[in-house]
């Protein structure tokens, strides 16, 4: 069962990597898959918050440097952890339920974009 996640290292946890339509699991996969998921799911307000102390990091950081090129390097940093924290949102928010025909997972179907 722990094959259907796979670690995003940008994300820094595990995320769903399904390999069919939600709805073609059995109810009792579903669950299953749910179950693992949900612990996993619970970290996500924690990294969401490590990554928020990087921003802040960095915009302190911003405020100190006198070089274009370091500016531009944090504010690609910053935007990478925005970035990070979006996709960490939609994954908090995604919620399938075991018995109903559900949304599909963020990370099904092994879309592997990120």
């Amino acid at each position: 069962m722990k094959e259907r996640f796979r670690f995003d290292d940008r994300l820094r946890i595990y995320i769903p990597d399904l390999k069919e339509e939600w709805n073609d699991y059995s109810s009792d996969e579903r669950m299953r898959i749910l179950e693992l998921w949900e612990p996993m799911r619970g970290r996500i307000p924690g990294i969401i918050a490590e990554f928020e102390a990087e921003i802040d990091e960095r915009h302190q950081l911003l405020q100190q440097v006198e070089e274009w090129e370091q500016t531009v390097a944090l504010m690609d940093e910053i935007s990478d952890y925005a970035s990070r924290i979006n996709d960490l949102n939609i994954l908090y928010r995604t919620q399938p339920d075991a018995d109903e025909e559900s949304p599909e997972l963020p990370g099904e179907h092994g879309d592997k974009e990120k």
